[in-house]
Parts: structure tokens; C-alpha cells; sequence
């Protein structure tokens, strides 16, 4: 039974990045098919399904612009990446930790199901700190409900930081302590419990 679980999550590792990467082509053929397009022939039949398409992801971003809105299609595709990476980056992780704690279940160790429970905490928290990062720096997600969201689940944490090491001017050197200490505490938890890398 252990087995067709590790066998279904890593399948659906498989599926995930997949699906990851055919949506990052997507979106980056739409955005150059819209370009090519309008670029050509900007009232004919094509570019009016193609605006249909692609002005529902474009202009939202588009609208948040405050001077050139010209850029928000390279921006949807920026932020395409960039949520791949971090989704990516978690799905991995959470696979790793789930795999490594039916390990644990099967073989009767509780130090393992403990070290991948207390691995997979830690590379959550760490995934939603550096997408809080670099979230902050797209203007056209800085004042959205998911920084408000990414801001409520980690400031509990980063506060702290927050008044232990002052800024720097406008750089706030804080968080990026807190991402060296995670991956440090992450690394410790594999080291001290003995946990098994699964792939």
C-alpha cells in the first residue's frame, strides 16, 4: 500500500511539472502570438480572439501600470516564472517530505516521521518568505490580497528579525538572515535525524 503512494505522489510530481511547464509555454505563445498579431494587423478577426484570450491576464496587470502599460505582458510572463519557481520549488519539497514520512510509517522509525514532518514545516515557511521577497518588488502584486495573505502568514516570523538586525537605508537585510537560518535548520534536520533524500 506504501508503496503505490510513493508511486502516486511521485507520478503526481511528474504531472505537476509537466503541467508547470506547458503553462509557462502558454502563456509565453500567447504573449508572442498577441505581440505578432496586433504588431501586423491590429483590427482584423485574429486580433480580436487573441485580445479576447489574452486581455483577461494582461489588463489587470496593465491597469496597476502607472506609466508605460506596454510592459504588462512581459510582467505576466515574469510573474508566470516566478510563481512556477516558487510552486516548483514547495511541490518538490512537500513530495520530499511526504515521501521520506511514508518511509518513516513503513519502517517503524519515529525519528524520521518526525525529522520529514518538522523538514517539510521549515520548506514551507522558507517558499513563502522568498515568494513575500520578491512578490514585494512586482507593483502590480505589492498591494494584492496575496501579499496581504504571504504578509499575515510570515510576519509572525520576520518581525522579530525585523527588530534584531536594522535596515539599511531602504534594504531590509532581515529576511534574507532568516532564509540563511531556515536552510540552515533545514539542512540540520537532515543531518541530525538521519533523514533519506528520496530521489
Amino acid at each position: 500500500m506504501i508503496e503505490l503512494i510513493q508511486e502516486t505522489l511521485m507520478l503526481l510530481k511528474l504531472a505537476i511539472d509537466w503541467a508547470l511547464i506547458i503553462l509557462v509555454l502558454g502563456v509565453v505563445a500567447l504573449v508572442v502570438l498577441r505581440w505578432i498579431i496586433l504588431s501586423v494587423k491590429p483590427f482584423g478577426w485574429a486580433s480580436y480572439y487573441i485580445r479576447r484570450a489574452t486581455d483577461p491576464l494582461i489588463w489587470p496587470i496593465a491597469q496597476m501600470m502607472p506609466t508605460s502599460q506596454n510592459s504588462a505582458p512581459l510582467l505576466l510572463i515574469l510573474g508566470v516564472l516566478i510563481g512556477s519557481f516558487f510552486f516548483k520549488w514547495l511541490t518538490d519539497d512537500l513530495v520530499q517530505s511526504l515521501l521520506g514520512l511514508l518511509y518513516g510509517l513503513s519502517a517503524g522509525l519515529p525519528l524520521q516521521i518526525i525529522g520529514w514532518l518538522l523538514y517539510g514545516a521549515v520548506a514551507v515557511l522558507l517558499v513563502l518568505i522568498v515568494a513575500r521577497i520578491v512578490f514585494s518588488w512586482l507593483p502590480f502584486l505589492r498591494d494584492g490580497r496575496l501579499m496581504w495573505t504571504l504578509h499575515r502568514l510570515t510576519e509572525p516570523i520576520m518581525g522579530p528579525f525585523r527588530e534584531l538586525i536594522p535596515s539599511i537605508g531602504m534594504l531590509d537585510l532581515s529576511p534574507i538572515l532568516l532564509i540563511f537560518l531556515l536552510q540552515f535548520a533545514q539542512n540540520a534536520i537532515v543531518r541530525i535525524m538521519g533523514l533519506r533524500i528520496m530521489w
